[in-house]
């Protein structure tokens, strides 16, 4: 029996009676460099391809240092928070986060919230918080165990506010009271229906009143006294009615077909005319309620014709 193998550029032989015999290999049997190389390198590559599919996988790790060295675009922000990707220590902060020159939020109260979402930033430690980093159940029915009492708010009294009671004139008095108003110290030039700058206070105290019943019908009435013809204290004291009627549409918000003008002459008057003073009280101008229950019913009216 012989066995042959080659090592090198020599074959080994063995021969029949136990003794080994060294000869070369001729050069037409040898391997060249190059297949060797090949078949060395795929037995490799089978056992190291064997070994990685018979090796179970590798555990994923449970902490992720965030300041370990990775590759990050340099010019870009993912998260948004304005400081690039590739200094960001905590690249994926929440949306409306403040953050510092890290990337990182803050979070000052330390209830887990960014204070750029906290709209409860100075919640007191340990407490427990919901989204928008306000105490849990602050506004929930029920649950508020461990939670800060709220202070209870007292309804304040409605205060009603002072009623002034405007001060009554004595033209308002005479108007509520008797229906009408008596002008006193209006003054004409005589024997004529212009009004003298005397009688202004009168008118406007007068008109004023008036006022405050828009709803009056409003006679006023021109008098004299019985000096002079009659015809034409007549038309004297027609003509001075009108002139007041004039002054009080002028200058007081009245309604012009709630207030008529009429002379009555001598016809009424109220004294004997005995004595001067007499005679002025009989030249006068009144002004009268033609429509007297517009008035409080309580209100006494004197209508005298």
């Amino acid at each position: 029996m012989t066995m042959a193998r080659a090592a090198g550029t020599a074959r080994i032989r063995y021969g029949r009676v136990g003794t080994w015999a060294f000869e070369p290999v001729p050069p037409e049997t040898r391997r060249s460099p190059l297949k060797r190389s090949l078949v060395v390198w795929s037995f490799l590559l089978v056992s190291l391809g064997t070994a990685a599919w018979a090796a179970p996988p590798p555990k994923k790790a449970s902490y992720v240092d965030p300041q370990a060295p990775c590759f990050r675009w340099p010019a870009v922000d993912f998260d948004g928070d304005g400081v690039f990707d590739r200094i960001d220590r905590c690249p994926d902060t929440p949306p409306g986060c403040t953050v510092d020159k890290w990337g990182c939020e803050s979070d000052r109260d330390g209830d887990g919230v960014c204070d750029g979402r906290d709209q409860c930033p100075h919640t007191p430690k340990g407490m427990k918080v919901d989204k928008n980093g306000c105490p849990a159940g602050a506004h929930a029915l029920g649950d508020t165990h461990g939670q800060p009492e709220m202070p209870k708010e007292v309804a304040k009294p409605v205060v009603p506010p002072p009623t002034v009671t405007p001060p009554v004139t004595e033209s308002e008095r005479q108007l509520v009271e008797h229906g009408r108003i008596r002008l006193e110290n209006v003054y004409f030039e005589t024997a004529s229906a212009l009004l003298l700058s005397e009688s202004e206070n009168s008118l406007e105290e007068a008109g004023a009143a008036l006022e405050k019943f828009p709803d009056l019908e409003i006679e006023v009435e021109g008098h004299t006294d019985t000096r002079g013809a009659a015809a034409f204290n007549m038309r004297l004291s027609q003509a001075r009615a009108e002139s007041v009627r004039e002054y009080l549409l002028q200058h007081f918000q009245l309604r012009g077909g709630n207030l008529s003008a009429k002379g009555y002459g001598e016809t009424r008057p109220e004294t004997k005319e005995r004595n001067d003073e007499e005679l002025l009280r009989n030249r006068r101008v009144v002004l009268r309620v033609l429509n007297p229950d517009v008035l409080p019913k309580s209100v006494k009216v004197e209508n005298k014709n």
